[in-house]
């Protein structure tokens, strides 16, 4: 339960995430972006993201300012507790020696007929491989989605590193209940606006499936080298709008002055 006592009131949130492949990407990624954008060109309405700005978001870190200390969004609206951030803490973890323990995203090239004795939200990887998803509003949002392997088999990789960061303040979004999982690693491509209508959506779906069982998996290495904090304005995290400092550079300090302060508390 939230005590009555030292609550943030939700007026100025600092917008702080932990990204992985914002601005240049490995060339494989780029070319298989561009071509599920291409794809999704025929689509009326279809905006396609830069490819620069799109990326796998890995951890929100969003949080208030407050004279207690910074408090996580996530544990305060999604679990009623409220956590302060030791991001001095996390930093020196995530900057040790040699730096994070690397792991393989892989995108692209999941086959129907396999079991790979993982399920993505109860479905199979080659269905959650691309799904355009209905955002609050009128607009969908396409969604390329990998997961971490090793030797050809799914590891829990992504979802231990989201996990992890909670013994310091920071809790995923989608680790709802204490025994959540969340190991996608997802990109957004754009936006779709107007009307979708489910037909529709689900022929597009299932034709860029086919497309990526027939591509190459891109792999990805996550690691302090491809990860940054980024302080964003809007949720595509546009070029023009968005702040980013790659984990391997940043200091305490300055991820300390990214949170906007917001000293309001409800007593």
């Amino acid at each position: 339960m939230i005590s009555q006592k030292h609550v943030p009131i939700a007026q100025e949130i600092a917008n702080i995430s932990l990204v992985a492949f914002y601005g240049k990407k490995p060339s494989p990624l780029s070319k298989l972006i561009i071509k599920i954008q291409n794809c999704l060109g025929q689509l009326p309405g279809f905006i396609p993201y830069q490819i620069e700005q799109i990326h796998g978001t890995i951890l929100g870190c969003e949080g208030w300012q407050t004279s207690e200390g910074l408090v996580n969004k996530w544990f305060y609206l999604t679990r009623k507790e409220i956590r302060y951030l030791d991001y001095d803490g996390w930093l020196k973890c995530l900057q040790r020696d040699g730096g994070i323990d690397p792991f393989f995203v892989y995108v692209g090239g999941y086959q129907r007929d396999l079991n790979y004795h993982f399920l993505s939200r109860g479905q199979h990887l080659y269905d959650r491989s691309f799904q355009i998803q209905k955002a609050e509003d009128a607009t969908h949002i396409p969604i390329l989605i990998g997961w971490p392997q090793k030797k050809n088999l799914i590891t829990p990789d992504l979802d231990n590193f989201r996990r992890g960061a909670q013994k310091f303040g920071f809790l995923h979004k989608y680790h709802r209940e204490a025994d959540s999982i969340d190991n996608d690693f997802y990109l957004r491509l754009g936006t779709i606006k107007g009307l979708l209508t489910k037909e529709k959506r689900i022929t597009v779906e299932h034709h860029i499936q086919q497309i990526l069982t027939q591509e190459s998996t891109v792999k990805l290495s996550i690691d302090s080298n491809s990860l940054a904090f980024a302080q964003y304005q809007d949720l595509s995290l546009s070029l023009a709008t968005t702040k980013i400092l790659p984990l391997a550079a940043i200091t305490k300090e300055q991820l300390r002055n990214y949170y906007e302060v917001a000293s309001n508390l409800k007593t």
